[in-house]
């Protein structure tokens, strides 16, 4: 990926880039501008105020075994499409945030398939992901990422796996 690239959401063009470790502060604004149920869906858990090291271990990432784009409207980060790869294997744990205010834009599908070329592109063949069971916009959105994806229900919640297609969208 070019160090940046547009995006267009609706009427507005956003940029995307790599995450960078200086976007601790960004990324602490847009949890303070999540709603609590967006919170409860990324984290499972009530978080109030994630620590700051918390937040430096999500923007210090290699840009190969684990991985993130974000998606800025001018200074502000409004998405974060991030993977984790799990050691031994060709599989990675994907995690997608989109701020409320963009939500059920297509914002989230189209970082999250711009995060699986990158993927594909260091030898990850599919996503994985635990989704709460009434997280219908997150199950469809690994659908969209791959029709093949799998789901199961599994002790109280979703396990999903998506393979990569090397056509991602």
């Amino acid at each position: 990926m070019s160090a940046t690239q547009t995006l267009q959401v609706g009427d507005s063009a956003l940029v995307v880039r790599e995450i960078e470790v200086d976007d601790v502060d960004r990324l602490r604004r847009m949890f303070d501008r999540l709603s609590p149920e967006s919170v409860y869906r990324r984290f499972f858990s009530p978080v109030r105020q994630p620590p700051r090291a918390a937040l430096m271990w999500l923007a210090a990432v290699d840009h190969q075994a684990r991985d993130a784009l974000v998606a800025l409207d001018g200074d502000e980060i409004v998405a974060v499409a991030r993977y984790d790869a799990r050691a031994g294997s060709h599989a990675a744990e994907i995690a997608v945030t989109v701020e409320d205010a963009w939500q059920h834009q297509g914002l989230g599908k189209q970082l999250a398939a711009r995060l699986a070329r990158r993927a594909m592109d260091r030898g990850i063949e599919s996503f994985e992901a635990t989704v709460q069971p009434d997280n219908r916009p997150a199950l469809g959105l690994l659908r969209k990422l791959s029709p093949e994806a799998s789901v199961r229900y599994d002790r109280g919640e979703y396990a999903a796996s998506v393979p990569l297609p090397r056509t991602a969208a």
